[in-house]
């Protein structure tokens, strides 16, 4: 089980090794964006001490105060830290102290070993006087040396071996004139561990003081720094990247314009091919130099500045390459977009159109099954009256057939037997014809009320409230209802109506205009929705 732990972080180390890396470099990229708000702020800080200068009369006073401003210059503007060290010194003269007068020389020889005056520094220092001075004085001395030294070595590409010796010589004397657990007896400790390739004790040192010192920017900047070191001496780059990190976010955060992290981390990432940050990081790092006037920090960036600008260039000619490729296959692809539109936009036209044909050829279907139904509901109609009104035809013509063989019979025996006056009688009355047609009516109505039964109460919907036409008592339909029963059946001609029903024309015309007059609705619907009932 614990073999699997492991190897689950072995595995899943180098991703959160790699987040937070970029964490890191996410935050130093803020950092140097906001750069010019963190330098304001120590703007601030130097502004607010030279106001407290101008209020202090006492020349000690002075002096601390002005130390305290070279302390803000020193690692911000070296033609300001120069005059301000100038200026202190000739302070120092007036408060007749001989420590404030060595100190305020080897402040001078700092500025200059920073600008890069080397041997102006180093006379300055040899002519010092050390056996005057403190044990604080004493330690400051071997760090200036210790720091110049530092920049000479880095500076030889070769021969650095009596430089190296020098620096184990002053690291010696630092160990000896800081007293235990201070900054500077902790920072030539840790040195004299890496000296001995101790790193292990070294990076131990470094951590402590990085979390004891965590407030302390500066401190922290110095301690990552030396850590970063550490790490690229062991080939460790990804920590010696993440150190770097760390140390110029730090640089960057206390407002400093001369600083090495942010250089030799704009160094590492372009070899790791990260151009865009490299780019960013060498031209800010050079601007702080310039400013600054910190002629070695200048010497280092101009050994990386053209390489790096000129990978950048490179860079940024083979986006402009890419762009306009993408651009030509945009502009391409646009055309074909275009040209697709077109085609579509005609073809969802033509589509449109036949959707309109198919439309309008559905409604014509939709209509001529609206008349083939009405057709069918004719026809269907039609075919049960035919059914009805043939088998009364069939049975009325074999009654009238009897009866008219039993009327044949009755004046065959009339003659026969002399009866010559019953006969004329009985052929000359027309009682007969006026029974039969009652009879012909009682039948029509009957056969016609069982085709239509509501036929009455229907047609008596379509007149006016008050104005119903009803069959008197003992009959099926009236004469006003029996002609308009025949056209219900489809009779339409006044003649034919006339004639089948043995009244006048004139008679059927008179009905028709009574019943028009009644009418709830319009008189050029009523033929129409007369053969609508009873379907």
């Amino acid at each position: 089980m614990s073999r699997c732990l492991c190897f689950l972080v072995w595995i899943c180390l180098p991703f959160f090794a790699n987040g937070q890396t970029d964490s890191l470099l996410s935050e130093l990229d803020k950092a140097v964006q906001n750069r010019v708000r963190y330098q304001n702020a120590r703007e601030i800080r130097i502004d607010s001490l030279k106001t407290l200068f101008a209020g202090t009369s006492s020349l000690e006073d002075r002096y601390r105060v002005q130390y305290r401003i070279f302390r803000e210059y020193r690692s911000y503007n070296m033609d300001s830290a120069l005059a301000v060290a100038v200026r202190k010194k000739a302070l120092a003269e007036e408060t007749g102290n001989p420590r404030n007068r060595d100190e305020s020389e080897m402040n001078v020889a700092e500025i200059l070993g920073i600008m890069g005056m080397y041997k102006e520094s180093l006379e300055i220092m040899d002519g010092m006087d050390i056996s005057r001075m403190d044990r604080s004085l004493k330690s400051f001395y071997f760090h200036l040396h210790h720091s110049l030294y530092t920049r000479l070595s880095e500076n030889m590409a070769s021969e650095k071996g009596p430089y190296e010796r020098l620096l184990s010589t002053y690291r010696d004397s630092l160990l000896k004139y800081n007293d235990e657990g201070t900054t500077g007896y902790d920072f030539a400790l840790a040195g004299k561990l890496t000296e001995r390739k101790q790193y292990d004790e070294a990076m131990k040192v470094f951590n402590r003081m990085i979390t004891e010192k965590k407030d302390s920017l500066s401190i922290l900047a110095m301690a990552a720094y030396e850590l970063s070191e550490i790490y690229r001496k062991r080939g460790d780059f990804e920590n010696e990247k993440k150190y770097l990190i760390i140390s110029a976010t730090s640089d960057v955060k206390r407002g400093a314009r001369t600083y090495v992290s942010l250089i030799k981390l704009a160094v590492l990432l372009y070899r790791q091919g990260d151009v865009d940050r490299a780019y960013r990081y060498i031209t800010c790092a050079m601007e702080d130099a310039s400013y600054s006037k910190s002629r070695f920090r200048t010497l280092q960036i101009s050994e990386a500045l053209p390489v790096i600008i000129d990978a950048y260039d490179k860079k940024m000619k083979e986006e402009k390459a890419n762009l306009f490729k993408y651009l030509v296959l945009i502009s391409f692809l646009s055309v074909i977009l275009v040209l697709s539109i077109i085609f579509i936009y005609r073809q969802m036209k033509k589509l449109s159109q036949a959707r309109k044909e198919v439309s309008r050829m559905l409604e014509d279907v939709r209509q001529m099954n609206m008349e083939l139904f009405e057709l069918n509901e004719k026809l269907s109609d039609t075919h049960r009256i035919k059914e009805e009104y043939i088998g009364f035809v069939f049975n009325l013509c074999s009654d009238y057939i009897d009866k008219m063989e039993n009327y044949r019979k009755e004046i065959h025996r009339k003659l026969k037997a002399g009866k010559t006056q019953e006969a004329l009688q009985l052929t000359g009355s027309t009682s007969l014809v006026t029974d039969e047609l009652k009879e012909f009516f009682r039948n029509f109505d009957a056969v016609f009320l069982t085709i239509f039964p509501n036929f009455v109460e229907e047609f008596n919907r379509l007149l006016q409230e008050g104005e119903k036409i009803l069959p008197k008592p003992g009959d099926l339909l009236s004469p006003e209802l029996r002609v308009f029963a025949l056209v219900r059946l489809g009779i339409s001609e006044s003649s034919k109506i006339a004639n089948f029903l043995h009244y006048s024309p004139q008679t059927v015309y008179n009905y028709n205009l009574k019943v028009r007059n009644k009418l709830a609705i319009p008189k050029e619907e009523f033929t129409k929705v007369i053969h609508q009932i009873g379907r």
